[in-house]
């Protein structure tokens, strides 16, 4: 999750009366810009917006008779604004909502169970202290297993993709040889990087108070054996979430799910590409054509 950014230089002599003159930029204190992707060739059927959001900054090059401009999508709006609101009584989906209205955007938003309450019972610094609101969602999401991002103008509280049910946008690399430079099906200049930390291993272990007992679970199971945080001796890197009223299996649950939000990080891949209306925050990325581990599926991040 994150926020889309894009910088775009501009001929004004393209643009229509009053944008193609200096007078009307230099006269803007808020401008907003939408950018859509598709293919010229089929009219415009499959347009699709990319990104939508106001603009940040602008520089006018008269010799040109240029102007770049630069900006993020609406995600600036709870960016820009801190909170050490306490949402007593409410659910983080029910922040998600009214979050979302405060800044305009229309909440597309997956009611949830997890009440804000209670996670101030157990970590009171980290929802109090205060923070932007985008940290609170992301914050939020990360608990619920859940992805949040902005869409258009709507903000999007939902759950993780599932990768047996979500759309795949396929990058294929073909490897260099004598007849031919190295390939892409879309995209060129792509990276790789992986995490050497993550790499070597991650346990989880989730600590938690019910019924006036200690609650314990570890993710691996099989691989915590006397590891204590901050005292271990193994190579693998050790988190320890404390998070009372859990059971047993909602302790393991937890478990689960956050060594997989951690270890979703040890790959990544980056390339640039031209505009596509296919590849959006909902869509996972299957790389192929390594040969190596990279070739594997991605989340896309938004930057």
């Amino acid at each position: 999750t994150g926020v889309q950014t894009c910088a775009l230089p501009i001929l004004m002599s393209d643009l229509p009366a009053p944008y193609n003159t200096m007078s009307w930029w230099g006269s803007q204190t808020s401008i907003d810009v939408s950018i859509w992707a598709g293919l010229i060739n089929q009219g415009t059927q499959d347009w699709k917006e990319l990104i939508v959001g106001a603009v940040d900054h602008l520089s006018i090059h008269p010799a040109k008779f240029e102007v770049s401009i630069s900006g993020r999508d609406y995600t600036s709006r709870f960016i820009d604004h801190k909170t050490n609101e306490k949402f007593a009584n409410m659910t983080t989906s029910q922040v998600a909502t009214l979050l979302a209205t405060r800044r305009g955007l229309t909440p597309v938003v997956t009611a949830t169970t997890t009440q804000v309450g209670g996670i101030t019972k157990w970590d009171h610094a980290h929802v109090t202290d205060e923070r932007t609101e985008w940290d609170a969602l992301a914050y939020f999401a990360g608990l619920d297993g859940f992805q949040v991002y902005v869409s258009g103008s709507e903000l999007h509280y939902e759950p993780s993709l599932d990768p047996q049910t979500t759309d795949q946008y396929v990058i294929r690399w073909v490897e260099p040889n004598s007849y031919h430079y190295p390939q892409s099906n879309t995209a060129d200049d792509i990276t790789f990087e992986r995490d050497l930390t993550l790499a070597l291993g991650v346990t989880v272990q989730v600590i938690s108070y019910k019924g006036g007992k200690t609650v314990t679970a570890t993710y691996p199971n099989n691989s915590a054996k006397g590891i204590s945080p901050g005292k271990s001796t193994s190579k693998r890197q050790v988190y320890e979430i404390k998070r009372n009223g859990l059971d047993k299996a909602q302790a393991v649950q937890l478990a689960q799910k956050i060594h997989k939000q951690i270890t979703d990080h040890e790959m990544r891949m980056s390339c640039s590409m031209p505009g596509d209306n296919l590849l959006m925050p909902n869509t996972i990325v299957r790389q192929e054509g390594t040969g190596s581990g990279f070739d594997q599926l991605y989340y896309v991040e938004d930057r």
